[in-house]
């Protein structure tokens, strides 16, 4: 970690952030600009200017960025600052939520002005958002303030938002340094290197005693997988926190000629399960056997798991189950929504609600008609670990802690639908804390 804290110290950034008239690099201009320089991990100086656009400013902008036409009245021209601003930039590291915009159109503004482009190198806090947490649905500045904690007063303000953005950045500077990055240029594209609800374990460069730590961490149910040369599987396990989940995994470490160890993050344990279908399909099968003694042992200690001659592979849920499972998803106010007999990551939809509440009707009546028709392409499940899947969500089902419903809940009453999806999400809030706590 002190590797990593010395890599990144040194650098120096400037967060900025451009309000403007418009899109349009030919025809709209610049009416805020707001700057925030960082060193050592310390905000050391910041500036604002209004810009007067010489142009009108649309209605809608004015709506968006509270900047009436009487502010900007007095301000500079552009024309009048741009030393300034370049001046502040310096040779540092450009910073904004969105790169892609505010880079290219200031560069537009230098073009006008007959300035040379900016030569600086440039990260941007959302495609970092996209590579760091690629579970996220929503990804904007306010969002990202909202979970993060941190404070945004006034949003499509040029200086707010780039206070937003450099306490952004400041967190994901920790994570870098927290999963021990090596090089500054895994800054510009970290992409399957440092997600939050990941972490990735090799044999010769982590101790025992450091993966135990991290295990002994943990707050949420995750999958674990040991994989050794090749990328051969050897072991997996979906796990929920327990004690005894964790002397397997020691065992089989201790035990195990591995190379490669990753810990997975998910939402409620349902979640582990199902996603882990694919995976005991891979162990071996003298471990099979002994990964469904140990889940039923474990997490279903009440009923009697099934004799070797008893175990069907049929679904066990019976017909008056639900046509589809809702569950809560790793992110606070996404979800994951399944139908029952399709039970796997590549049949979910995740979503948001109320937000996506059109896209998660589409995605129902889709669904129902293929199992009307029944041309829904069914899971395949080991009957070993069917039995067991399926048991757990009768019990979890009881409980109320995922919502079943048959398909002909919407199709008839889409109101009574949504008023007992809210009904579920008040009664099972999501304890998950992710991106804040990760891996």
């Amino acid at each position: 970690m002190s590797e990593s804290f010395e890599l990144i110290k040194n650098l120096e950034f400037c967060v900025f952030d451009l309000e403007t008239t418009g899109g349009n690099h030919k025809t709209d201009k610049i009416i805020e600009i707001g700057l925030v320089k960082i060193k050592n991990f310390e905000v050391i100086a910041e500036k604002n200017y209004l810009i007067k656009p010489e142009i009108r400013i649309p209605e809608f902008i004015q709506k968006l960025t509270s900047i009436k036409e009487e502010d900007v009245k007095d301000s500079p021209i552009i024309e009048d600052v741009i030393d300034e601003v370049l001046e502040f930039m310096g040779d540092t590291i450009l910073v904004a939520h969105n790169t892609s915009f505010d880079v290219p159109f200031f560069n537009s503004v230098l073009k006008r002005l007959n300035r040379p482009t900016l030569t600086n190198k440039s990260l941007c806090t959302n495609l970092m958002t996209k590579y760091l947490i690629p579970n996220l649905m929503n990804s904007n500045l306010n969002y990202m303030s909202k979970i993060f904690d941190i404070k945004h007063k006034k949003a499509h303000r040029a200086l707010d938002d780039a206070l937003a953005t450099t306490e952004l950045l400041l967190i994901y500077l920790k994570i870098y340094i927290d999963k021990g990055i090596t090089k500054v240029n895994h800054l510009y594209y970290p992409r399957g290197r440092y997600e939050l609800d990941r972490a990735n374990f090799k044999v010769e460069e982590d101790s025992l005693e450091d993966i135990k730590a991290k295990f002994d961490s943990l707050k949420n149910p995750h999958i674990v997988t040991i994989k050794g040369e090749n990328g051969v599987i050897l072991f997996a396990l979906p796990c929920n926190n327990t004690p005894a989940e964790k002397a397997l995994i020691y065992s089989k470490l201790e035990s195990l000629e591995w190379k490669n160890l990753t810990i997975k993050l998910v939402g409620p344990f349902l979640e582990a399960l199902i996603n882990y279908n694919s995976l005991f399909n891979k162990v071996d099968s003298s471990d099979k056997g002994e990964i469904a003694r140990f889940l039923w042992k474990e997490h279903l200690p009440t009923e009697k798991p099934p004799l070797k001659d008893d175990i069907r592979g049929e679904n066990i849920l019976g017909t008056n189950f639900g046509d589809f499972i809702i569950i809560n998803n790793l992110v606070p106010e996404q979800y994951n929504i399944y139908p029952t007999n399709a039970l796997s990551q590549k049949s979910e939809l995740v979503f948001r609600f109320p937000g996506h509440k059109k896209k998660l009707i589409q995605y129902i009546n889709s669904k129902a008609s293929k199992i009307s028709n029944n041309k829904l392409k069914k899971t395949l499940f080991n009957p070993l670990f069917k039995q067991f899947l399926d048991t757990y969500i009768l019990k979890e089902s009881e409980k109320g802690t995922m919502f079943c419903f048959k398909k002909s809940l919407p199709a008839k009453n889409q109101e009574k639908f949504f008023k007992e999806m809210e009904n579920f999400m008040k009664t099972n809030p999501n304890p998950c804390s992710y991106p804040k706590y990760y891996i």
